[in-house]
């Protein structure tokens, strides 16, 4: 079965051509490969890029990673009209990401009109976040559905699939530490295959630092940038969100693997900083799991995983009274791409076939 994958980006749209090794009619194993990866902006060129391949094989899905699903989507789906009217229902409450779904959409059903499409949602993990957890102390605001989220969904529960069955737990569900490394860093901790808490919230600023934004801040930083007359909402907006974080400590643009790797002082202090952030989300994880089976690290920095791990797990065994070295930690490799092709591959087969009508 082969799956074309899309993931927009801020610079252009990431696609690749997954290839699934199948079993029988209905059922792909977990071995994927890709033979086709790249960045472009126009589906044209994804067209005829596929046209050129010697095999030019039928896509049996096309998948699309998604940021915003909101309730309605608890899993990935196969786009018709039914659930493309659910989505459009959720413009008022993350304009940008629904929008930016929609139109891709409907570019990839011109380009590809008999081939099914499917979306997997960052937010599906998270539906099911406890009440005590998506709960801010805010009045209620009728018409407005503000909670907590996590937008790492895609890498958290793939992560936390591979590592829930090495692990021994006498028959109750695994307690999960999921600690996903990408440009925005994020934590989960998950019950089982449940989350039960997550560094993010409404919006991903809230949080952990990463590349560009400034994480988690007292919110009347945030009303005095918007208040002041040299800013205004809209830069103060582009301050916190793009400017900020380890660039904004450092002065120049750096990636998580360079902030974790490298050993310049000024890098130095800006790991210290964000790795002191991380043992902190990773105290209030063990207070909402009531202790800790495994750790587990995902994400597009997750080779670098080691060096959170050297810093945090002896900290987390201190804390559970556990010998040193005994917390069981896994590095989950796999990537987005083939993440999101085996969600649009589950899908698809939960919509009963290769080939489901969509929107024409």
């Amino acid at each position: 079965m082969n799956s074309l994958v899309l993931i927009p980006g801020k610079t252009g749209l990431r696609y690749s051509r997954i290839c699934f090794n199948t079993v029988g009619p209905w059922e792909s194993t977990p071995s994927a490969a890709s033979d086709l990866r790249g960045t472009t902006t126009s589906m044209d060129d994804i067209q005829a890029v596929l046209a050129a391949k010697p095999d030019n094989r039928p896509i049996d899905v096309l998948a699309i990673r998604a940021v915003y699903g909101g309730l309605d989507f608890a899993s990935s789906i196969i786009v018709d009209g039914a659930n493309q009217a659910k989505l459009l229902r959720l413009v008022s409450q993350s304009p940008l990401s629904v929008a930016s779904t929609t139109a891709l959409v409907a570019d990839a059903r011109a380009a590809f009109p008999k081939t099914p499409i499917a979306l997997a949602f960052e937010t599906s993990f998270f539906v099911d976040l406890p009440h005590r957890e998506t709960t801010y102390a805010l009045p209620t605001t009728p018409g407005a559905l503000v909670r907590r989220w996590g937008y790492h969904g895609l890498f958290h529960e793939a992560a936390t699939n591979q590592l829930a069955p090495t692990l021994s737990c006498d028959k109750r569900p695994a307690r999960m530490l999921s600690i996903c490394l990408d440009s925005r860093p994020e934590m989960a901790a998950v019950l089982g295959r449940t989350p039960v808490a997550v560094t993010s919230g409404n919006t991903p600023m809230e949080g952990l630092p990463g590349e560009l934004n400034c994480g988690e801040i007292d919110p009347s930083i945030v009303l005095a940038l918007a208040c002041n007359p040299t800013l205004g909402p809209e830069r103060a907006n582009l301050l916190l969100t793009r400017e900020s974080g380890f660039l904004g400590m450092l002065g120049w643009p750096a990636t998580l693997g360079e902030v974790l790797t490298e050993k310049r002082a000024r890098i130095a202090r800006v790991r210290e900083h964000l790795l002191y952030r991380m043992s902190l989300a990773a105290g209030s994880s063990l207070a909402a799991l009531e202790g800790l089976d495994g750790v587990v690290f995902s994400g597009r920095y997750a080779v670098h995983g080691d060096k959170v791990a050297s810093y945090l797990l002896p900290r987390l065994e201190r804390t559970l009274d556990l010998p040193a070295g005994s917390l069981p930690w896994h590095i989950c490799a796999t990537p987005l791409d083939t993440i999101v092709a085996e969600a649009g591959v589950s899908a698809l087969l939960a919509s009963g076939g290769r080939r489901t009508v969509g929107i024409q």
